[in-house]
């Protein structure tokens, strides 16, 4: 986990002082494929105004991460990526000459804890979210932020069912969703030599998601998955589960975990015998230290995962800088963090280009996120202010939402298990 501490501002103005540049990251065991959740059609891409809104009114954004919760390992650390956004927005003179305000709320990994604090900060008067964290969460908030005419952008929502969401413009995410990663995920297996698999994971909409599109790509790459087995999200025993996916000889297991219950599942895969098996991770569990946490004693070394990243770029290497300098142990990135700082950014430039409600902000996210002079950070601010096209290329790559307010353009991380680390293998661009 990381904690913030108090950023050093004239060390960040220095390092953004840079001039525009491009960049350039159930309750019961089921042993069938899930079924795929429909959604409403989309709605059309939300238009912005052609000329800067003329206000005086201060822009009011909030961070609902977990701090609590199955996720809590993951929240500060994330969270530090917008406030670094919002610390740099300041020092370059704020939003409508006033410093923009970021409340900090608790999301929990859980609806209700995410509903009172979505409550408390709208009223403080907080136009726009940079949250919440789990997939699950945002769709449990999301029709009473669009309600209240607040904007969501959140960094780490990867469930494919947000694209087919009518989310009325007040909706988007910075991270990729998961059919992308479900790709990735399933070349890494076929590279690996790997033509069986089975899959368990959490019976939610992050879950069953990432697991049909693993399933869906690994399958159409000629390979073959045994059984899906999902757990509850609020089990505390997953002895049939683990027995479930154990089940029939196979050359790997894929599993859709988080920390808390994850270590429930891998603590009985681990007396039964089953991490003898090469087991492949996502980004639910990446820098959990399940080795200590789970008292695995090193029967993951060299076990892998998938997780979203950040490109490689002067965007990254400014973000890491800042972010060094920010994070308690001296760390240049966490899961997330860039994705967060672009979410805070993407906010703001739509703010000042557009006004300071949240649907005015949802009207510019996608227009701030490509298609015109590429700027980094406060770079875009100036663009912004002018009325001018310009192109945020953010810390964590291109972005370029599409009219859904999804990513066209992200990177993964191939990350392996070294006791509690999880140093990066390679890294894998995808561009449209």
């Amino acid at each position: 986990m990381r904690n913030r501490k108090a950023i050093a501002l004239f060390a960040i103005l220095a390092i953004f002082a840079a001039a525009c540049g491009g960049g350039s990251t159930a309750d019961e065991v089921v042993e069938e494929a899930p079924e795929t959740t429909e959604a409403p059609a989309t709605t059309a891409a939300p238009t912005t105004t052609a000329a800067p809104v003329e206000t005086n009114d201060p822009l009011v954004l909030a961070s609902l991460m977990p701090l609590s919760g199955d996720l809590a390992f993951l929240g500060p650390g994330i969270a530090l990526g917008a406030a670094l956004a919002i610390e740099h927005v300041n020092a370059a003179g704020g939003v409508n000459g006033q410093p923009v305000v970021l409340l900090e709320g608790d999301s929990g990994c859980d609806g209700a804890v995410a509903l009172t604090s979505l409550q408390d900060v709208i009223a403080q008067g907080a136009q726009g979210v940079m949250g919440a964290a789990c997939s699950g969460t945002s769709l449990a908030i999301l029709d009473t932020a669009i309600g209240a005419g607040v904007v969501m952008v959140s960094p780490s929502n990867t469930s494919p069912q947000f694209t087919k969401m009518d989310k009325k413009g007040l909706y988007a995410r910075t991270a990729p969703s998961d059919l992308l990663q479900g790709q990735v995920l399933a070349k890494l297996l076929v590279d690996d030599g790997r033509s069986t698999i089975s899959i368990i994971s959490r019976a939610d909409s992050y879950g069953r998601g990432l697991a049909e599109a693993t399933a869906s790509a690994f399958e159409a790459a000629g390979g073959v998955v045994n059984t899906i087995v999902y757990h509850a999200t609020d089990a505390t025993e997953f002895s049939a589960e683990v027995t479930a996916v154990g089940k029939g000889s196979v050359d790997a297991i894929v599993s859709i975990l988080f920390p808390e219950t994850g270590c429930g599942v891998l603590s009985v895969a681990y007396e039964q015998g089953l991490l003898d098996t090469p087991w492949y991770f996502t980004d639910g569990v990446k820098d959990a230290q399940l080795d200590s946490n789970c008292g695995l004693n090193g029967a993951l070394d060299g076990m892998k995962g998938t997780a979203p990243g950040a490109a490689a770029g002067e965007a990254m290497t400014r973000f890491s800088a800042a972010y060094a300098a920010a994070s308690e142990d001296g760390s240049e990135t966490f899961i997330f963090a860039p994705q967060a700082y672009d979410a805070a950014m993407l906010m703001v430039l739509s703010a000042i280009a557009n006004g300071v409600t949240g649907t005015e902000i949802g009207s510019g996210l996608v227009a701030a996120s490509g298609g015109g002079t590429p700027c980094i950070g406060v770079d875009c601010m100036p663009l912004a202010a002018a009325g001018e096209d310009f192109d945020y290329v953010g810390a964590s790559g291109d972005i370029m939402l599409d009219a859904n307010g999804d990513p066209t353009a992200a990177t993964y991380d191939i990350w392996q298990i070294s006791g509690d680390e999880n140093p990066t293998l390679e890294s894998v661009d995808f561009k449209p």
